[in-house]
C-alpha cells in the first residue's frame, strides 16, 4: 500500500503498521497506530521489531520516560520482551549487557519476541 511518499511494508490487525518514508536523506521508518505515529527509526528491521514488541505487550506508553526510562508496560515484562525494549532502543550489545548475558542470549530474547508476534499476526490473520 503506498500513501504518497509513504508505503506500508508491515501491517497488523489492530491498526499498528510499519512505513516507510522515502526522503531526499535516508529513508525514515514510522512505526504507526489507529491514533497516529509511535516511533520512527532510521533501520526498517528496527521498525520491524518495535512493532512487533508492541504488538506482543499489547502496546506501551513511552511518553514521560526520560531517555534511558523503560514504560511500565515494559518494565512488568517477562524478562525476553524487557531485554528486546533495550535492544530496539539502544542496541544488542547493550541489552545484552544490562542483562550480563552474551549477545548470543540477547539475539534468542529478540528472535523469540519476533516469534511471538508472528504467531499473534498468524492467529489474527494478519500479513507479514
Amino acid at each position: 500500500m503506498n500513501d504518497g511518499d509513504e508505503t506500508v511494508i508491515e501491517a497488523y490487525d489492530d491498526g499498528l503498521r510499519v512505513v516507510r518514508e522515502e526522503r531526499v536523506r535516508p529513508d525514515a521508518y514510522h512505526v504507526d497506530g489507529p491514533d497516529g505515529r509511535i516511533a520512527s527509526f532510521e533501520i526498517p528491521a528496527a521498525a520491524r521489531l518495535y512493532a512487533d514488541l508492541y504488538a506482543v505487550t499489547g502496546g506501551f506508553d513511552e511518553k514521560e520516560t526520560g531517555r534511558r526510562g523503560v514504560p511500565p508496560t515494559i518494565a512488568r515484562a517477562d524478562e525476553e520482551v524487557r531485554m528486546t525494549y533495550l535492544a530496539v532502543r539502544f542496541s544488542l550489545p547493550y541489552a545484552a549487557r544490562a542483562f550480563e548475558v552474551d549477545e548470543s542470549a540477547a539475539r534468542e530474547a529478540v528472535d523469540s519476541v519476533h516469534a511471538r508476534a508472528a504467531e499473534l499476526r498468524s492467529r489474527d490473520g494478519g500479513n507479514g
